[in-house]
């Protein structure tokens, strides 16, 4: 393809458009509106804010993020034609990915509109688990994690920034739809005590996403984000997720797991130990240090009816599971390149 010959402004735009680091800029307040919007629709849902219609004001929130996103795309994707270029062949691969994600989820939104006339509006687990919430969840992942995933480590560290937006964007989507079994949801430990089917299906979910935490720690150091970045990350996240059921307290335990992670990194990295040794331990002490961050907000600030011995385990098992999955994920990527 040949430059289409338009004004010269309005290839000064295309040109600045393409660039990598100025297409991250201009999803940044996109990803904000896109991701706070579902959690807004979220938070109208678990309070009893949304009657059974389609056409609410959070939706409308919503649905008007994903309108942003998609025209950023639409932006990337005019700026290779101006140039004379294919964005198949010009952008990077999680881009192309997110480009033809983005009428997936408007697509995602038609059959969701039709699922509820359909079949209804449902509640509880149900809402969460439907075939096209699942489309759409899965959309906003793919989206969301674009400029993460193009994200260059010798960049500074204001121009940073959106990619560091772009992991607390997929990683909330994702804590979003299994917030069916988050901690910060229906907190186990402060309602059955050993015997109970509870305790089991409390354990399995803060050593789940105590593993998830670990693994963004560990991606983080390992693509050598600054200290701070994990603590603004679990923060962020630990602050939505507590939205949907006034849970807040849970971000005090999160942010002091993950400042006391990130100073044994730095301790780490002043006694020279290897990248490759410092990811495996981040991604163990963030689990083990969240879900021991956990347990000490419930002891604080409520009653802990699980027995110390319990806890310990489940601290333990996150951060083993969490430096063996890590371990996987490393041995996969190195297999791959």
């Amino acid at each position: 393809m040949t430059p289409i010959r338009i004004h010269a402004p309005v290839q000064w735009f295309a040109a600045a458009v393409s660039r990598p680091i100025v297409g991250h800029w201009l999803l940044m307040p996109a990803f904000v509106w896109f991701v706070g919007g579902l959690f807004l629709d979220g938070w109208a849902h678990n309070h009893g804010m949304v009657d059974n219609t389609f056409f609410t004001p959070w939706h409308a929130v919503f649905y008007s993020g994903y309108l942003a996103v998609a025209i950023v795309l639409t932006l990337l994707v005019w700026s290779t034609w101006v140039r004379g270029e294919r964005w198949q062949l010009t952008l990077a691969l999680p881009y192309k990915i997110a480009i033809v994600a983005a009428p997936g989820f408007a697509m995602a939104g038609v059959a969701d509109l039709w699922w509820h006339t359909t079949y209804g509006f449902e509640a509880g687990i149900e809402l969460l688990l439907s075939p096209p919430h699942l489309a759409l969840a899965t959309c906003m992942v793919c989206i969301c994690v674009a400029p993460a995933r193009t994200d260059d480590p010798e960049r500074s560290a204001i121009a940073r920034i959106p990619a560091l937006l772009s992991v607390i964007s997929a990683w909330s989507v994702a804590s979003f739809i299994l917030q069916f079994n988050h901690p910060f949801g229906i907190v186990w430990p402060e309602q059955t005590g050993i015997g109970e089917t509870g305790v089991a299906v409390g354990m399995v979910g803060i050593i789940f996403h105590s593993i998830v935490t670990g693994l963004v720690g560990a991606w983080l150091v390992a693509r050598r984000f600054g200290f701070g970045s994990l603590t603004v990350a679990v923060v962020l996240n630990a602050l939505l997720v507590a939205l949907m059921d006034d849970q807040y307290r849970f971000a005090i335990g999160v942010a002091g797991a993950a400042i006391l992670a990130e100073v044994l990194d730095v301790v780490l990295a002043r006694y020279g130990t290897s990248l490759t040794l410092r990811t495996l331990i981040r991604a163990g002490a963030c689990a083990a240090l969240a879900a021991a961050g956990y347990f000490t907000v419930i002891m604080v600030t409520g009653v802990l009816l699980w027995p110390l011995s319990l806890c310990a385990g489940v601290c333990v098992l996150s951060g083993c599971a969490a430096v063996a999955a890590q371990r996987v994920l490393m041995q996969t990527s190195s297999r791959a390149s």
